[in-house]
């Protein structure tokens, strides 16, 4: 009898830790396992739920997130806050993966972009030199030098020149561009060094440094086609752009414009100084 029972209390013992261990288990199996990054970096236009997760992610599973779009990227540069509501509301429909994820409360996304090469910013203004017809090429001893970090969305984004200007101080030509597709980059500026010689012939022959681009009746120079659409000294509507939202303020153009030309214009309210491109009659547009 006393053997019975020590048979039995072993048994129930016995039945009681499997029990446990399969409720843990199935516990474990209940709770998430995989963590959301806490900042990431992405490259492009839009944010996946494959760029938040970790390195050792599973390959189904990050192969079915890449497939799930967040939201769209920030621009290059620059951040953006994702916060767990927008990302599991995103998930509706993907219970599966949900309850495998770990979402933290807030995921900070910088979209670093692809680095505008030197070797894409020469070939945009040697073919902006051929369209004006100014000079034949751009030398081989011009050298390119950034003023400010510029990043686009795209690997090889196509660019184009917006404005040619000479910058006393440095002894250089400065030269505005912008990406073709105006949502891969915002503009930004480099410094085109060229040799002493061609330095001052450029200086000539592109009458840069003063202020050729107008005549003393106010209308464009030679070098630029096309009717004047902002008059220096009159009253014009700029559009400033900054990702998806867009303001318009009334300005006074300080320069003349033909169209996709690059002037400057003050807005009295903020008694800031824009440089602008002229989209319209009277109308001017511009990247922040």
């Amino acid at each position: 009898m006393r053997c019975f029972r020590l048979v039995a209390m072993g048994v129930l013992l016995a039945a009681i830790s499997s029990g446990w261990c399969a409720s843990s288990e199935g516990a474990n199996r209940n709770e998430p396992t995989i963590r959301l990054l806490d900042a990431v970096e992405v490259r492009g236009n839009r944010v996946w739920l494959s760029d938040l997760l970790p390195i050792d992610a599973p390959a189904a599973i990050r192969k079915t997130s890449a497939t799930i779009e967040l939201c769209q990227a920030p621009e290059p540069g620059s951040t953006r806050i994702l916060d767990a509501a927008l990302i599991a509301g995103k998930l509706v429909g993907q219970s599966d993966i949900l309850r495998q994820l770990s979402i933290p409360p807030r995921i900070t996304v910088r979209n670093s972009g692809w680095p505008i090469a030197a070797s894409t910013v020469r070939i945009a203004i040697s073919q902006f030199l051929h369209e004006q017809r100014w000079v034949r090429d751009l030398p081989d001893g011009a050298r390119i030098e950034s003023l400010q970090p510029s990043s686009a969305t795209e690997e090889t984004p196509a660019l184009r020149v917006m404005s040619l200007d000479w910058d006393s101080r440095q002894q250089s030509v400065q030269v505005r561009l912008r990406c073709s597709v105006r949502a891969s980059c915002s503009s930004f500026l480099v410094h085109l060094v060229l040799p002493a010689p061609l330095s001052e012939e450029w200086h000539t022959q592109l009458r840069l440094g003063s202020d050729l681009n107008s005549q003393p009746n106010g209308r464009a120079a030679d070098n630029r086609s096309g009717a004047v659409l902002a008059e220096k000294g009159k009253l014009a509507t700029l559009v400033l752009e900054n990702g998806g939202m867009r303001i318009s303020v009334r300005v006074i153009c300080l320069q003349p414009g033909v169209l996709n030309q690059q002037i400057r214009v003050f807005d009295a309210k903020s008694r800031h100084v824009f440089h602008a491109e002229v989209v319209g009659a009277n109308l001017l547009h511009a990247t922040l």
